[in-house]
């Protein structure tokens, strides 16, 4: 792994937009029109989140809050471009805090989603189980407490603690109504730290 420049990123964060308005604005990463991702124009200027972009061209972004200093690594290809993420590698870790899809399964009951954390923090974090979405076919699905619920309690079925300690691992099951697609986005949180994990393939 090395650091890899995002130029695609680094033309959308500082593409000039003139006197366009705030709202409206399309985003293509790679030739696909991304929906799930806002951006905006401030005084001129194009805003997209840093993070969501730089995973969406398979690099991963690390925030260190004691010196206050990004990363953005990535595997270069002989063309320069990151190499897109797959669903052999379905696992994020943000300050010490890993989020992991273990499998994705579907039938006509619901979609779920099999995931992982594992707190290697030095404090107690928030699972967020009930701050995930999908986005299928330019649609997003937000989580349903009511319809999670009645899947979960007293089944037997994996729900992770909302708080879990350093050093703590925690399994969830994630229900969505079900979805006429192959592939989906995801969007996990831990601790309001967003996962995002693009194009995985339904099994």
């Amino acid at each position: 792994m090395k650091k890899i420049i995002l130029f695609t990123v680094a033309l959308l964060i500082a593409f000039s937009a003139g006197t366009m308005a705030s709202s409206g604005v399309n985003l293509f990463v790679n030739g696909s029109k991304i929906t799930n991702v806002e951006a905006k124009i401030e005084n001129g200027v194009t805003y997209v989140p840093l993070r969501a972009v730089s995973e969406m061209l398979g690099a991963k972004v690390n925030w260190d809050q004691k010196t206050r200093t990004v990363t953005i690594t990535g595997e270069s290809s002989s063309g320069g471009t990151a190499t897109p993420p797959s669903n052999s590698n379905l696992s994020q870790t943000v300050n010490g805090v890993t989020i992991k899809i273990d499998k994705i399964e579907q039938d006509n009951d619901s979609l779920r989603l099999y995931v992982t954390y594992t707190n290697n923090s030095s404090k107690e974090i928030m699972t967020g189980d009930s701050l995930a979405k999908i986005v299928a076919n330019g649609k997003q699905y937000a989580y349903d407490i009511d319809f999670n619920f009645d899947r979960y309690y007293e089944t037997g079925v994996d729900h992770a603690q909302d708080f879990i300690e350093p050093g703590v691992t925690e399994k969830s099951v994630i229900f969505f109504k079900p979805v006429n697609a192959d592939t989906i986005n995801i969007v996990l949180n831990a601790h309001f730290e967003d996962y995002r994990y693009n194009n995985v393939k339904i099994k």
